[in-house]
């Protein structure tokens, strides 16, 4: 058998086994969705934070404090840094934290403080009785999944983890835990008030719930009250509760240990103010921050930046850095933002006009942002946000984007192991899998003290034991195998080169289906699909190095030390090396085919690429993938054919192909015709079992789900064929 996780240690310091189980099972039933519940959604009112023409002139209001006197002294917690030392680090941050574009290490303090705003809005069950607004927004159901296993939700990507209640003790230890490695403060918690109208008594517990995880963390915490909540109450009445909600912070929150202060005082923001104006003075005399189009009207003393969407019009990025500008250069106690991007989801639902869209540019708005928040002087930065899935502002890890954001932010404050991110989510999977409690709990308490090499001892053992425990009536799942362990593996190798074994647990010589996630290979997360689990064949899904941090030669190399780590191992799982088919959808299709006809790729591996019994690409890319034309600074719409291209390496002896598109009017840019070609060009050379497929009405989202029938036919017809 091979080794269960492997001893890498000695390879690299980032080069610890992370024993990650990235499939969420998904529990599918046949209950209909209840009633949605009127959400605390923002229901923003009036211009948004980066609106122009709203400037506020701070010299004309007495109370609100000189610019010079901001922070000759900066307190959060039990830090402190003098404007001095402020200036000198900001002016190398900036330097740096350039240089962290390009993926490089940054060394430095974690100044300024970096603080994510959290949203504590999600039901979701089986911890809850239903699925909550924020999660279907009354037109999707999470208890229907996509033909990737991913539920149907309200938002265009979708948690790591898979969609959780802010109420689960299980939720908030992965995300704290998650926090506290990327190098986080705390959180800038949203907050709707004590009232017992729609959600927001169920905030209110969660918020509750939250707070001592994060003291355990060590991680900070300040309120964004949402005063909306008080406009549906009667005359009179929206003053008088939002009196009680204030008395509450002063009497319960305001004093706790670890909330943040500001120059000795309680940090207290306002999303808006919506509906107040003045009135939020307290005993502890909080310092207020509003957004910067209502703040000076509504009494607020400073102001905190928000991604500047409005109009429902897509922004470049000099334009929202534009708006930033415009606002960090106000005289004003000011809290900076750094966002991912802006995606909602507001017009699909049905809720109201999209507020507009920044692309993330994978990664690049972040790290964009970042850098100019740092550079603005604030001395806090808002990361906008941890988890509104409905506007698309996530940084926790998701299934598009995984790690990449906290990982960046890693780099920004010059701490922590990018390895160490996985350790959270797999304690979370594995005490959902029903894993030893005690043994988790060890493996939590170690983390909690920042000892990762400890915590994933321990989780390593939880996870040898879940995978002796049949799923699917009579498999068995290997989580997280490390696939590259050549000395000198990367930190980048360390986390992605990993795969999952799904595979029968009785059945013998199986046939395999290595299986490679799509996402233009900058994107995406590896997960065995549905439509073939419990087929009796084994599934190998197996993760690669993304882009722009590594290049698609990388991604290339990656998919072919997957299937020469298969070939050579799948026996050792029962499975016969004589049937393992390679497929994937989009970029792991071009991956599939690359593999499959480059025979160096695998040579340079000590194996044969003649030994894969068949190519199944759904909607592959088989000229010169885009990712290539775009390192090389080429359009989309310029056709390339070179040395990564698969029609480059057609040839008589590859393997049986089946090849699957949607349709040619619904797919992606001419990929039909594609395809077309290059199954005309290796007949002509001679490769006698090329097959294409065209789905009628399929596009290139969901083509798959209608093909996994036909790749189950194939592998069934080529196996058969093989056994004979």
């Amino acid at each position: 058998m091979a080794p269960y996780f492997g001893n890498h240690y000695t390879h690299s310091p980032y080069a610890r086994v992370a024993i990650i189980s990235t499939i969420t099972e998904t529990m599918l039933t046949n209950s209909n969705m209840s009633q949605p519940i009127q959400p605390s959604g923002r229901g923003r009112a009036g211009r948004r934070s980066g609106d122009s023409g709203t400037g506020i002139d701070y010299d004309q209001v007495g109370r609100f404090i000189p610019t010079s006197a901001v922070h000759p002294v900066l307190r959060l917690g039990n830090r402190h840094m003098t404007s001095s030392r402020l200036l000198l680090d900001r002016m190398l941050r900036a330097v740096l934290l350039a240089g962290s574009l390009a993926g490089g290490a940054v060394a430095s303090a974690a100044e300024p403080a970096l603080f994510a705003h959290y949203m504590p809005w999600y039901e979701a069950k089986p911890t809850s009785p239903r699925w909550g607004s924020h999660w279907t927004m009354g037109r999707f159901d999470p208890d229907q999944a996509r033909w990737d296993g991913v539920p149907q939700l309200a938002a265009h990507d979708a948690p790591l983890i898979g969609p959780y209640d802010s109420g689960d003790d299980h939720a908030m230890e992965c995300q704290v835990l998650l926090m506290k490695i990327a190098g986080i403060r705390g959180l800038i918690i949203d907050w709707y008030g004590m009232g017992d109208r729609f959600d927001h008594p169920m905030i209110h517990r969660n918020v509750q719930k939250l707070i001592p995880w994060l003291d355990r963390a060590g991680l900070e915490f300040a309120i964004c009250y949402e005063d909306r909540s008080t406009a549906s109450l009667p005359e009179g009445k929206e003053r008088e509760q939002a009196r009680a909600d204030l008395d509450f912070l002063e009497s319960h929150w305001f004093p706790a240990r670890n909330y943040a202060r500001l120059e000795g005082r309680p940090l207290l923001l306002v999303f808006g103010p919506q509906h107040l104006v003045g009135g939020f003075e307290t005993s502890s005399k909080p310092i207020v921050f509003g957004l910067p189009h209502l703040a000076k009207e509504r009494g607020c003393e400073g102001i905190f930046a928000w991604p500047p969407v409005t109009g429902g019009k897509t922004l470049a990025e000099p334009a929202w850095r534009r708006e930033l500008e415009s606002i960090y250069k106000r005289p004003a106690p000011k809290i900076a933002v750094a966002f991912p991007g802006f995606h909602d989801i507001y017009a699909q639902a049905g809720v109201r006009a999209s507020y507009g869209r920044i692309e993330s540019g994978n990664g690049r708005t972040l790290a964009a942002s970042l850098e100019q928040a740092i550079a603005s002087g604030a001395p806090i930065v808002q990361l906008a946000t941890w988890n509104d899935y409905g506007e698309g502002t996530m940084i926790e890890p998701t299934r598009g984007r995984g790690y990449r954001s906290l990982e960046q932010i890693q780099r920004a404050v010059g701490k922590g192991n990018p390895a160490d991110l996985r350790l959270p989510v797999v304690l979370y999977q594995f005490r959902k899998r029903g894993g030893d409690a005690a043994a988790l709990d060890r493996a939590a308490a170690a983390l909690f003290r920042g000892e990762s090499v400890a915590a994933e001892a321990l989780l390593a053992a939880v996870g040898r034991d879940l995978a002796k425990q049949p799923l699917d009536a009579n498999y068995r799942l290997h989580s997280e195998l490390l696939y590259r362990e050549e000395p000198g593996i990367t930190p980048a190798m360390n986390q992605r080169c990993r795969l999952d074994v799904y595979a029968p647990a009785e059945k013998k010589a199986f046939s395999t289906v290595i299986w490679f996630h799509g996402g233009g290979l900058t994107q995406g997360e590896r997960s065995i699909p549905p439509a073939l689990r419990n087929r009796g064949i084994a599934v190998v899904a197996a993760n690669y190095r993304l882009g722009p941090e590594a290049k698609a030669v990388d991604a290339i190399d990656d998919a072919a030390a997957a299937v020469a780590w298969t070939l050579e191992h799948i026996d050792d799982f029962g499975g016969d090396p004589d049937r393992v088919f390679v497929s994937g959808h989009s970029a792991g299709a071009y991956l599939a085919l690359m593999v499959g006809l480059d025979e160096r790729r695998l040579a340079a591996r000590g194996a044969s690429a003649d030994r894969i019994a068949g190519l199944i690409p759904l909607s592959p890319q088989v000229i010169t993938h885009f990712a290539v034309r775009n390192e090389r600074g080429l359009p989309e719409t310029r056709p390339l054919i070179d040395e990564f291209a698969p029609l480059y390496h057609i040839r008589k002896t590859a393997p049986p192909i089946l090849l699957v598109t949607g349709d040619r009017e619904m797919e992606m840019l001419g990929r039909y015709e594609e395809n077309a070609y290059f199954a005309r060009m290796m007949k002509i050379v001679g490769h006698t079992e090329t097959t294409l497929r065209e789905l009628d009405g399929f596009g290139h989202g969901n083509m798959p789900e209608p093909a996994f029938p036909l790749l189950l036919e194939f592998v069934s017809r080529k196996s058969k064929r093989d056994s004979r």
